[in-house]
């Protein structure tokens, strides 16, 4: 159902104003009754109040006492039918969050300025965990002590099954190099994102040939879905 037009071309203060004296079913109230009754501010009722008194559905029969007019009272049934007759406003839904569990994959230990491959991954959802529909992630790698310096970034889209991404990284002459990871989700299809987990590994570091033998580290991380 369409809203009338003598509605139409009210701001929303007024709808509200006019709203309360449809459900309160009162023909004049004092302006507290009605600021406290349509829960509004002091400036959104001064707003209301001065396009309904223009309009000629409101009168001030006495120190803040607003009274309805004929056509005051035409234009309050016509939204107590309006409201009576169209559908509720849909309720917004209540955010998932879901756990999904990330691999770290790497060398037990690194050799000084020798490329190697990381691989971080998802594991496959819990049936409690599932997506309703794939969600836009990027990972962040960063080595300190080690190239990259400055985050490496990989994007891609997380389903419900499992999913890879491989990284190279190297290790400079130190004893040790911290792997730093981060998981962030994008927001609706845009560029900004939420930081949504991490974690930190670090690895030693020898002038020999390293133990290639692999390790595997894991973290939860949380996902939102709308």
């Amino acid at each position: 159902m369409e809203m009338p037009y003598s509605l139409q071309t009210l701001p929303p203060e007024a709808i509200d104003i006019l709203r309360y004296y449809a459900t309160s079913a009162l023909d004049s109230a004092h302006a507290d009754q009605i600021v406290d009754g349509a829960g509004m501010s002091e400036r959104g009722f001064g707003k209301g109040i001065r396009r309904l008194v223009t309009k000629t559905y409101l009168l001030m029969s006495g120190d803040q006492v607003y009274r309805l007019t004929d056509a005051g009272k035409r234009v309050v049934a016509e939204l107590r039918d309006y409201d009576d007759e169209a559908p509720p406003a849909p309720r917004k839904s209540e955010a998932r969050f879901m756990r999904r569990h990330l691999v770290l994959v790497t060398p037990r230990s690194l050799s000084v300025n020798k490329t190697v491959q990381v691989v971080l991954g998802f594991d496959e959802a819990d049936e409690t965990e599932e997506l309703q529909a794939p969600v836009n992630m990027l990972l962040r790698l960063a080595v300190v002590n080690g190239d990259p310096r400055r985050p490496r970034e990989a994007s891609f889209i997380l389903s419900n099954r499992h999913v890879q991404q491989s990284f190279e990284i190297s290790a400079g002459s130190y004893t040790t190099a911290r792997l730093r990871i981060e998981v962030c989700q994008y927001q609706d299809d845009s560029d900004d994102f939420e930081f949504c987990g991490g974690m930190y590994v670090d690895l030693p570091v020898s002038l020999d040939d390293a133990d290639q033998a692999s390790a595997a580290y894991g973290i939860d991380v949380i996902l939102k879905e709308e």
